[in-house]
């Protein structure tokens, strides 16, 4: 129920997180390109881990994030996600990764821990952040932001779990360079000086300051769009600038080496595989599509 008692409506994209699960998890496994080459290094250099470190994964999915953070370092790790379906295969995954384990590389690692939080219920972030207050080195939020309609709660919350001198790692797609305002654009053109067909990348931006909420098919093939809440990098940042905290370091990775064109065996009709190869962000190794930022408190709050 809200404060005036009327009863609260589902947060934007649980339905199709519940519908899009599986989909997911069958498709990424522990993480495709983006998340091994650009999203997971990235959030280990800045977390900068130390052993007995307390981390909180939020948006965790199927834990891939969660998972890693755990195997690098002896730390705790504690995932969240608001969809249940997402955090049955996270459980499932999690387990596995355990049983895969040689015996002797279990010693001192944490198997993490996972539990439903909903972003945007700000009774359940206060809850929450009561049992968990200043506890947590690191927090840590992927593929998250674009997600949530309202930063304030988040932004809110943040402070209260984060312990003197943590910090908080958010990567997210690119708000100059990733849909909805900029789309890839895939050009032939013929070298003159050679005859030969070159490929040529490149990234059309349209808009960027207000774009209204759109639906996104995120990953090609799943179940239900998702609805997307675009922002420009003001309006991502201010909400925890307004809540104490500071950016002290960012990173816009790209892929640094192309992926290799197929040939399709019609040239006149490529396959939908060669489509899909062609258009990769794989290709376009000069546009970041990751802008990974990390937030430290400016003011701690005090009892």
């Amino acid at each position: 129920m809200d404060q005036q008692g009327r009863a609260r409506q589902p947060p934007p994209n649980l339905a199709q997180w519940n519908a899009n699960a599986n989909y997911w998890d069958q498709t990424l496994g522990d993480g495709n390109n983006m998340f091994r080459e650009l999203i997971l290094p990235t959030i280990e250099e800045m977390a900068e881990l130390k052993p007995g470190y307390r981390v909180l994964d939020l948006g965790t999915g199927n834990g891939i994030v969660a998972r890693r953070l755990a195997d690098s370092e002896k730390v705790y790790v504690l995932g969240t996600d608001y969809s249940p379906a997402q955090l049955k295969n996270a459980e499932r995954r999690t387990v596995q990764w355990w049983l895969d384990k040689e015996v002797e590389r279990r010693v001192g690692i944490h198997v993490p821990d996972f539990e439903q939080l909903d972003l945007l219920d700000g009774a359940a972030l206060n809850a929450f952040a009561e049992k968990h207050l200043w506890e947590f080195d690191v927090v840590t939020a992927s593929m998250l932001l674009k997600e949530l309609s309202d930063l304030g709660p988040l932004a809110e919350f943040l402070p209260k779990v984060l312990k003197k001198g943590g910090k908080v790692i958010v990567a997210n797609l690119h708000p100059c360079f990733h849909k909805p305002g900029a789309h890839r654009v895939v050009e032939v053109l013929e070298n003159p000086q050679t005859g030969e067909q070159e490929v040529h990348h490149f990234i059309k931006v349209s808009r960027y300051l207000d774009i209204e909420p759109v639906k996104s098919q995120a990953l090609r093939g799943q179940p239900q769009p998702l609805v997307w809440f675009h922002r420009p990098i003001q309006e991502l940042l201010e909400p925890f600038f307004l809540n104490g905290m500071m950016m002290d370091k960012l990173r816009e990775p790209a892929f640094s080496k192309p992926k290799s064109l197929p040939m399709s065996s019609n040239s006149s009709s490529p396959s939908t595989d060669v489509q899909q190869q062609i258009q990769s962000y794989e290709h376009f190794t000069q546009i970041p599509m990751q802008f990974i930022f990390r937030l430290v408190l400016s003011s701690p709050l005090t009892a």
